[in-house]
């Protein structure tokens, strides 16, 4: 019984080495797949570049799309609450912020602290939005109620 089994070690040992060498002999050395070529310079290219792209009569990929200069405002102009309805409040964990929407569709997402034309909004409840606003010395509460609209109900 002994004898038979060093007879099957011996064979599995025999085809394991013929599975390495076949194995081995398929191989390309790696010397030999990334032999750079040399230029005429005599430096080292290890590819061709082998793409092209044909530009001729059309634009720069890369340029920009957006043409001329950006003038930025050092002053945003201040939303004026006379002029705008209170459409929607969004609660997160910690802050509340009131969405707001003038007469020409343009909305403004105000919070608390934030400034306003003459004032400040003080407070965001859930269906109203309070400022204090300040006009000829005499400083007052201003308080915009939620407006409610039907489905598809524009302005």
């Amino acid at each position: 019984m002994r004898a038979s089994k060093l007879k099957l070690h011996r064979l599995n040992s025999i085809a394991l080495g013929v599975a390495v060498l076949l194995a081995s002999a398929a191989v390309v050395p790696v010397a030999q797949a990334t032999v750079p070529s040399t230029t005429k310079e005599g430096t080292a290219k290890l590819r061709e570049n082998s793409y092209y792209y044909g530009a001729f009569n059309r634009r720069d990929p890369f340029r920009s799309l957006i043409e001329g200069m950006f003038i930025r405002d050092t002053m945003m102009e201040l939303v004026d609450l006379t002029s705008v309805e209170l459409v929607g409040v969004v609660r997160g964990e910690l802050d509340r912020f009131a969405l707001l929407e003038d007469e020409k569709g343009f909305t403004y997402i105000m919070r608390v602290g934030d400034r306003v034309r003459s004032g400040s909004i003080v407070s965001i409840a859930d269906d109203t939005m309070t400022a204090r606003l300040t006009t000829f010395g005499q400083t007052s509460k201003f308080t915009l109620h939620m407006v409610e609209r039907q489905q598809g109900d524009k302005r």
